[in-house]
């Protein structure tokens, strides 16, 4: 340690010790005030000024000029920077129009584009898109028109119960309730030959606040863009379980499953202008919308749309960029924390409110390193390629570097979007919470400077154990999910919301729109940036891994009480719980038994060396991996983890015990028995795994 960082340690001491009455400090707390000297909101507004400054899809010369400002921020930091390049299958816009054909009259031509704000001169840059969906069908059909709602998988059965057919219709639908890709599979299923998406005033727009530039909601043109797939598979469509290197063994793109209907998003204005001229039955009272209209199911033999769609699917180059600090004591475990930096626009909260987060604690790790401190364990700081395309350069990296994560990674922290208000709150596999919870309990809470965000977050989500709070499902739809999924790592995502509005996706996403809606106070960013350290600094220092995988017992419970609850309604199993859920509840239950005193002798162990630190820690880290290990069957091959998985039909919600809910959804008692022996299998060796690491104390 060089001696200038001496007075930097006290100062952070000082700090830990005025909060001693909540908390009893430790090292990783010194630690992580002393990085949290670093961060400030002035920092993070230049960060988001530099980032937000043009629109950067991913592939574009935006997106490489984007990739190049990072890998040059990192390496002002002092980090060691490599940049991961990818080669994927994307889709642009070449053209794209929708007329409304009414019986009687001349074509009404719709806008799909979004004009420039008063106020606001980033929404008239020049590289902006029309809106669009990526890798939406290339087509021009026309036909007469059906509403869908929320084109759920429901809507779509009550529809077909009403006596509706879809088949060589356009179907209009709101977006909101599934992700949108959902939306297109399910329109396809029910014979469409074209779908249209809009922003429904009711779910974003005036019905909810002021639109921009008044407020922060959705205006009458503002249009959310986004990738359909929905393959069984995250990640370049073309490569899945292996690398899109260059030279990499591609499918044939006429082989893969990627939508073939024509696909367009567009405005509540332009959408109004359909719904107003349909004529056939009311819809259902819940799909009534937000527009001035009675919204009707069908719209009747004399309206007809005409939607015409073409976009070039293509084989591009784009980067992930990958900082690292080497640990000192057992560089071999890594923690990582990552970000996308790809967006459909200017992209200043979708991804920049949490990529200029990541980015700041990059520059925290390396200011506190250039004083002379190393983390004990290797720190990898992630901004990821091309998600908004489908999570691609996220699963590029699992799918590359498997073997190394896998033998070597202790937990994935996800920043996507992150600071969008002052309420923080975490999702992410039950044994982090521990680890979540102590880093709350030294960072102030947003814009409240007398409360941590333990104490803001404790206040507003009571939790039976007031030491370490719950931490919510993750589901799909961002990073982490090659993280958590696929190769079992714990992950965690931290979000920080509670502002007024959106501009998800659209081209209205400027810094502009973000100062207006979340503050130009930047404390969101600042709170997210210091939870990252705090967290970071809480896995990485410790000589025993702060993972509590006993917390995974009472979640297996209360998961089992879910798919129970599911059963009971199912003709296939009957009134009565299945056997095989209380012989998985049970299991869990005799785990929990075994772990938690062994798991209270961990944290208390100190003086251990390195050698046997390391040795438990490959415990801790095997009983995670395990649920990747044992044998389950999610339905979906990719999907490894027998804990988690996104949901099948939403895309966003999380499975929780996938390989359980997927032989209930097929109505499959033997195979739910079968199932379950699995996950007696993975508490049996969590079990061994854990006793292991009891004998190997002291």
């Amino acid at each position: 340690m060089k001696p200038k960082f001496i007075p930097i340690l006290i100062l952070a001491a000082a700090s830990c010790l005025a909060s001693a009455q909540e908390h009893q400090p430790t090292d990783a707390d010194f630690f992580a005030e002393a990085l949290n000297q670093t961060p400030t909101p002035q920092s993070l507004s230049a960060l988001h000024e530099q980032l937000a400054g043009e629109p950067h899809i991913a592939g574009t010369p935006g997106d490489q000029r984007t990739i190049e400002r990072i890998a040059a921020l990192f390496e002002s930091y002092g980090l060691v920077v490599r940049r991961q390049p990818i080669w994927a299958y994307l889709s642009y816009p070449v053209s794209a129009g929708v007329q409304v054909l009414p019986g009687r009259g001349e074509p009404i031509e719709l806008s799909i584009a979004e004009p420039p704000v008063e106020g606001d001169p980033h929404t008239a840059h020049p590289d902006l898109t029309f809106g669009w969906n990526g890798y939406a069908g290339t087509g021009d059909v026309t036909g007469q028109v059906v509403y869908a709602n929320f084109a759920r998988i429901e809507d779509f059965q009550a529809l077909a119960d009403a006596g509706v057919d879809c088949r060589g219709k356009i179907v209009i639908a709101r977006y909101g309730g599934n992700y949108r890709g959902f939306k297109v599979r399910f329109a396809e299923q029910a014979g469409a030959v074209g779908l249209i998406i809009y922003t429904d005033p009711a779910d974003s727009g005036y019905v909810r606040g002021l639109p921009y530039p008044q407020g922060g909601w959705a205006g009458p043109h503002s249009i959310q863009r986004g990738s359909i797939t929905t393959l069984d598979y995250p990640g370049d469509p073309l490569t899945p379980f292996v690398p899109a290197v260059e030279d990499a063994v591609r499918l044939d793109p006429e082989e893969v499953a990627l939508p073939h209907i024509p696909v367009q998003p567009m405005g509540w204005q332009s959408a109004h202008e359909i719904l107003s001229r349909m004529e056939g039955q009311p819809a259902p009272r819940s799909w009534q919308g937000g527009l001035p209209t009675t919204y009707r199911i069908q719209g009747g033999p004399d309206l007809r749309v005409r939607l015409k769609v073409e976009q070039q699917r293509r084989i591009v180059r784009t980067e992930n960029v990958i900082a690292e600090i080497r640990g000192s004591t057992w560089p071999d475990e890594i923690i990582l924390a990552g970000c996308h930096h790809d967006a459909w626009g200017f992209g200043a909260a979708d991804p920049l409110a949490g990529l200029i987060c990541l980015i700041e604690s990059a520059r925290s790790f390396g200011a506190l390193a250039q004083e002379g401190w190393v983390p004990a364990r290797t720190i990898r700081f992630a901004a990821w390629a091309a998600e908004e395309h489908g999570i691609i350069g996220s699963t590029e990296y699992v799918e590359q570097f498997s073997e190394e994560l896998t033998q070597s990674a202790v937990a994935y922290i996800n920043l996507d979007m992150a600071a969008m208000g002052p309420y923080f709150g975490a999702a992410g596999e039950p044994s982090l919470a521990p680890a979540v919870s102590a880093a709350a309990r030294t960072v102030p809470q947003a814009r409240e400077p007398g409360r941590s965000v333990f104490q803001h977050w404790a206040g507003d989500m009571p939790a039976s154990d007031p030491k370490v709070m719950s931490l919510s499902e993750l589901g799909g739809g961002s990073d982490h999910i090659g993280f958590n999924a696929h190769l079992c790592i714990p992950s965690a995502g931290f979000h920080a919301g509670g502002s007024e509005g959106t501009s998800y996706h659209s081209n209205y996403d400027t810094v502009a729109w973000y100062r207006k809606v979340v503050g130009d106070d930047y404390e969101p960013a600042l709170m997210i940036t210091r939870m990252t350290n705090a967290a970071i600094t809480q896995l990485a220092q410790p000589a025993i891994l702060p993972l509590d995988p006993s917390r995974y017992a009472q979640a297996v419970r209360n998961y089992v009480d879910q798919i129970a609850d599911i059963t009971s309604a199912s003709p296939a199993f009957g009134p009565n719980r299945p056997i095989a859920l209380d012989r998985v509840a049970t299991s869990a239950e005799l785990f929990r038994l075994h772990a938690e005193p062994i798991v209270r002798r961990l944290a208390a162990a100190d003086d251990l060396d390195p050698q046997r630190a390391a040795a438990i820690n490959a415990c801790l880290m095997q009983i995670e991996r395990a649920w990747c290990d044992v044998g389950f069957e999610t339905g979906r091959s990719w999907y490894r983890s027998g804990f988690t998985a996104p949901d099948q039909s939403s895309g966003y919600a999380a499975w929780m015990l996938p390989a359980l809910r997927h032989a209930v959804s097929l109505d499959d008692p033997d195979l739910l028995d079968e199932r379950a022996n699995a996950c007696e299998r993975f508490f049996a060796r969590a079990t061994e795994l854990i006793e292991h690491a009891g004998r190997l104390l002291p």
